[in-house]
């Protein structure tokens, strides 16, 4: 067998195979590895007659037995330590054959077939593993398919199974210095050079310098290696102490040596340049698989080509030469493989960290050479979307063309061998392949593409498949730029125009294809003379089909009806104007007759004005909508034709208000009104109108509806026709609601002053603030109305005025004021019983004015000019609000001018009273016990203890304290009156007829006061003897003089008996308690 008489991936396979399957019947003893030593600061000055200083022939040999100041010995040598085996050198012991680089080139047949023939015999057990023959499958990265996750396997049983072959190969076990590194590696290296002083050139020279680049190389993948967090157990120690071993050899086989350090930085060059780009964050699992992949085929090429030399007995060195370059070709292949798939990694990963294109952009240039002819399966997913990112932005880089290229070729290489992507992703790529072919100007490779492409769809998924369809309007499109085979894209798209859909599934996507056929054609035709007259009856066809087939509003009958428009605009001849004109005059016909959808009419409003437009026809286009707006409002029949064939017979009367949409939409848009919102001002302006005539209607037809919302409604009629221009539906609407308006109205009101609040109505319905001039007339038309004695229209006016109040109280406050007490003392005065019922509703409704009308602001008001029956009113009014700040305010102020009045002693104390629960319920109990306390001073003073005013008042005195928790001053208050009423005589006792009830009342508050003092642990001074001593004497006053027999009294007067809780509560009616008139 000769290895250069086959083909090179054929004799590498075979090479792998035999080397990887037999067993050497020669071994040699490894050399001893020795200790790394310095050189010594004194060297010989006879070392130059140790070297062999020709450049070509090297007479270095390596023995254990020389001196152990250096690891590569003189070639004088003649004996090497080794178990005790029968064998001799092919050329003699102690002797070396080294040849040049050009004597080795002649002989590489010769020497290739005796590695072969020799190798031939060994038996290195690669193929009792798996991983192994995997690892080293130059054809395994092109069968796996997407759900590949990368070669796996453990670095330290690699590594055991290194050593275990070294120990059959060479009879004993390898002990490696586990603890060499590449720092001491390249201080040996070092050592060595310092000690031989090699000359420039020479092959020593050579030999270490590319073990120092070696190890350098070295010490960087391991670090990076370290650095993703990848355990590498001695592989390091074991591959640099196997160097060292190796380089022992360089006096022996320096030419092999040289050789093997050579290929071997080869090797390690592909490694840096994946390292270079490795980072920690990239440690995936497929990356750590791909390094440690590299890492173990390092250490079975160093391990084994170490025993290689050991056991190499006869033959010349090539023999060793041959064995380890055919071993590097498949290691070199692999490697290139790692690469690649070390480059796919980092785009997933750029991928899975959504980086930007710029970034992508830098990545692939640092990449150089792919290193292989297509992607591996596995991974054209990955690079299918790192080439669709190129294309959004970044199309016109020369890398987008590059890599689409790659990418496409990749495809077309595997799709038949894996499901590496979809049929669309498929014809995903190949769009945009197209895209970026013709963005690169490279029309030639486009056309050839689209055509190939074409026929392999034709191939794959037959004629009647949607892929077809779209491949061959892609390809036909290309053709239309041809000027020569634009003839073929005719025939393409005719074609397809003549397809018959009903004989696939997929019908709506290849309707949709066959109108873009269709178009395409149709502007072919347009843009070649020779084809121009075919264009529209094509077009014409089209539309008509589609309006049978379709509706009017769907879309692809728009799209037809604007090409036909388009191919007529671009005639530029007065006849194509008139049809495109009365195409579209038929159109809007049929379309308002069918469509009903208020946003579609909307749209297609937009379109046709558009078209309008174009063809410098918009006067036309008014005219008609003007026209027809006429026709459908009067239920005429249409005369307008079709252009296509048919006639409008029907009438249009039974159209809706909804195709006024389109109607005002048409118009307004030729008349260049568009704006913002307008679909939406155009409903709300349909609509807005229907209800406006709803509402006035039924105002009219309901009289009981208060006057105010009947005209309203016409007013904002009125406002809006106003605003639209239809001033004759406006006349006769303010005529109508001024005829309503006066037959309200009593015969006794001013005409003019009834005019004028009419005109202020209708011309403030629509302002946000009305004026003050309509409030003023209304009050003043009310009072008008309620002197006429006419109480039930002054109370629907009075409403009315209500409105106005609350909308001018902030701004106008002082006019309102005045306003709101005029009607307030106009609608306080008496009148006969009959309209009672509505009186009492005037005079709340201008209360309820005022009050609102106080609250808002701050005046010098003078209460005292309200009636009191009015301001009786307020305060209650204000009670029930809670508005304890303006009622203070009153109650104060009516306080204050007591003395000028001429009020009863009752009105006076009915009024204290008030004033002091409202201080109290406002939070100012200080100012309320105060007042409380003086009030009962005086009356103590004039009227005697036990009068039923100041019984009231010590009563209500006596809760405010209980209400602060001051129990104990509320019992002695019960207690005094108690007391009082025991000390009183006969004869006052005789003439109180409320004496039993009064006592009986205070003896309840008392316990209850004396209890809830008791459950506080107040302390007491009295015992309850007094209190039973009080309750006796009282008892017994009231008992002497009065027959009581209810049981319930005699119970009061216990101490465990009923009880009556006394704290304050909001009365529910805040108004004074006095009947009189002040």
């Amino acid at each position: 067998m000769v290895l250069a008489s086959m083909p090179s991936s054929k004799a590498v396979l075979m090479f792998a195979d035999i080397f990887f399957n037999h067993e050497t019947e020669t071994m040699l003893s490894q050399a001893k590895l020795h200790q790394l030593e310095s050189a010594p600061s004194n060297v010989k000055s006879n070392w130059l007659t140790t070297v062999q200083t020709r450049p070509i022939r090297s007479g270095s040999v390596s023995s254990d037995d020389e001196p152990t100041e250096s690891i590569i010995h003189h070639h004088d040598t003649e004996s090497i330590v080794a178990p005790a085996r029968s064998s001799v050198f092919e050329y003699g012991a102690g002797t070396t054959t080294v040849l040049s680089h050009r004597d080795f080139s002649s002989a590489t047949t010769r020497h290739a077939s005796q590695a072969m023939s020799i190798i031939s015999k060994r038996d290195y057990s690669f193929s009792s593993s798996s991983y192994a023959s995997e690892l080293y499958d130059t054809q395994a990265i092109w069968k796996h398919g997407v759900d590949y996750e990368g070669f796996s396997f453990e670095l330290d049983s690699h590594m055991q199974r290194a050593i275990d072959r070294y120990a059959r190969v060479c009879g004993k076990p390898l002990d490696f210095g586990r603890s060499v590194t590449s720092k001491e590696f390249l201080a040996m290296v070092t050592n060595e050079r310092l000690r031989y002083m090699p000359e420039k050139g020479s092959r020593l020279d050579k030999t270490l310098k590319k073990a120092e680049a070696f190890a350098k190389k070295f010490d960087k993948i391991m670090t990076a290696i370290k650095m993703i967090e990848v355990s590498t157990y001695d592989s390091s120690a074991l591959v640099l102490s196997s160097c060292k071993t190796l380089l022992e050899f360089a006096g022996k086989y320096g030419f092999a040596v040289e050789r093997f350090f050579t290929v071997l930085d080869d090797a390690m060059g592909t490694i840096v340049k994946m390292v270079e780009k490795l980072e920690a964050s990239h440690a995936s699992h497929r990356v750590t698989s791909i390094f440690k992949s590299s890492l173990a085929m390092i250490v079975d090429i160093v391990v084994d080509i170490t025993a290689s030399f050991g056991t190499h007995r006869s033959g010349s060195e090539k023999t060793i030469v041959a064995q380890f370059e055919s071993r590097f070709e498949i290691i070199m292949v692999r490697l290139k493989q790692l690469k690649a798939e070390f480059h796919m990694c980092h785009l997933n990963h750029w991928l899975e960290c959504h980086g930007s294109v710029d970034s992508l952009l830098i990545i692939l240039r640092s990449f150089g050479d792919f290193g292989l002819d297509s992607c591996p399966p596995a991974y054209i997913s990955i690079l299918m979307k790192v080439c669709l990112s190129l294309h959004k932005s970044h199309s016109e880089h020369a890398e987008t063309l590059t890599w689409f290229r790659f990418l496409w070729n990749s495809i077309e290489k595997h799709r038949h061998e894996h499901e590496i992507i979809s049929s669309e992703q498929w014809f995903e790529v190949y769009q945009e392949y197209l895209i970026i072919l013709g963005v690169h100007e490279q029309h030639t490779e486009r056309l050839h593409l689209a055509e190939s492409f074409r026929a392999v769809i034709l191939a794959d998924f037959g004629a009647t498949h949607a892929y077809y369809i779209r491949a061959s309007i892609e390809f036909a499109k290309i053709l239309e730029i041809d000027t020569v085979r634009y003839v073929e894209a005719v025939s393409i798209y005719e074609e397809l125009c003549q397809f018959d859909i009903h004989c696939c599934e997929e019908g709506d996507s290849i309707i949709a294809l066959l109108e873009i056929a269709k178009y395409r054609l149709s502007v072919l035709f347009e843009s070649h003379c020779d084809l121009g007259h075919r264009a529209e009856t094509l077009l014409i066809d089209s539309f008509v089909s589609l309006k049978w087939e379709l509706s009017y509003s769907h879309e692809k009958v728009l799209v037809a009806l604007t090409r036909i428009v388009d191919y007529h605009r671009k005639q530029k001849r007065r006849e194509s104007i008139s049809v495109a004109i009365k195409v579209i005059e038929e159109y809007i016909v049929g379309l308002l007759i069918e469509e009903r959808n208020e946003i579609v009419l909307f749209d297609i409003a937009r379109s046709l004005a558009k078209m309008y437009r174009e063809l410098s026809s918009v006067e036309f286009g008014i005219k008609f909508i003007q026209t027809l707006k006429e026709e459908v409002l009067m239920g005429e029949k249409s005369k307008v034709e079709g252009f296509c064939g048919f006639g409008h017979e029907d009438r249009l009367a039974h159209l809706d208000r909804r195709c006024f949409i389109f109607i005002h939409a048409f118009e307004q848009l030729l008349c260049g009104y568009e704006r913002e919102n307008m679909l939406d001002i155009i409903i709300r302006d349909v609509y807005t109108e229907t209800c406006l005539y709803e509402a006035w209607s039924i105002s009219v037809r309901t009289s009981s509806r208060p006057i105010h919302m009947r005209l309203a409604a016409g007013a904002r009629l009125i406002a809006f026709l106003e605003l639209k221009g239809r001033q004759t539906e406006v006349r006769k609407l303010r005529t109508d609601m001024w005829e309503m308006f006066k037959g309200f109205c009593s015969t006794s009101v001013s005409s003019e002053l009834l005019w004028q609040l009419f005109e202020l109505t209708l011309s403030n319905v629509n302002k946000k603030v009305v004026h003050i001039d309509i409030l003023e007339r209304l009050v003043e038309v009310g009072l008008q109305v309620y002197k006429a004695k006419d109480f039930k229209v002054s109370l629907q006016l009075l409403k009315w005025s209500q409105v106005y109040f609350r909308q001018l109280t902030k701004t106008k406050h002082s006019h309102v004021v005045k306003l709101a007490f005029k009607i307030s003392e106009s609608f306080s005065r008496r009148h006969t019983h009959d309209h009672d019922h509505i009186i009492i509703e005037l005079q709340q409704i201008s209360s309820e004015i005022l009050v609102e009308v106080l609250k808002v602001g701050r005046l010098d008001i003078d209460f005292g000019t309200i009636p009191f029956d009015q301001l009786n009113v307020i305060i209650r009014l204000l009670g029930e609000r809670k508005n304890f700040s303006m009622l203070e305010r009153i109650l104060q102020y009516l306080w204050d001018t007591r003395m000028g009045r001429n009020w009863s002693g009752a009105a006076t104390v009915a009024t204290g009273r008030r004033l002091c629960e409202v201080k109290f319920a406002a939070g100012h109990q200080s100012a309320a016990m105060s007042l409380i306390e003086s009030i009962c001073y005086n009356l103590r003073d004039v009227y005697g203890s036990l009068h039923h005013l100041t019984v009231d008042c010590e009563t209500l005195r006596a809760s405010f304290h209980n209400t602060c928790g001051n129990h104990r001053a509320a019992r002695d208050i019960h207690v005094h009156l108690l007391e009082q009423i025991g000390n009183m005589d006969s004869d006052a006792i005789s003439g109180r007829d409320d004496l039993a009830e009064l006592v009986t009342d205070q003896a309840k508050r008392l316990k209850w006061a004396h209890h809830s003092h008791q459950s506080k642990a107040g302390e007491d001074d009295k015992d309850e003897s007094f209190y039973l001593s009080i309750l006796r004497n009282a008892q017994s006053s009231v008992g002497g003089h009065h027959r009581v027999e209810s049981a319930s009294f005699g119970d009061a007067f216990k101490m465990d008996g009923e009880k009556v809780e006394t704290k304050w509560k909001h009365p529910e009616n805040w108004s004074l308690p006095v009947r009189e008139v002040l």
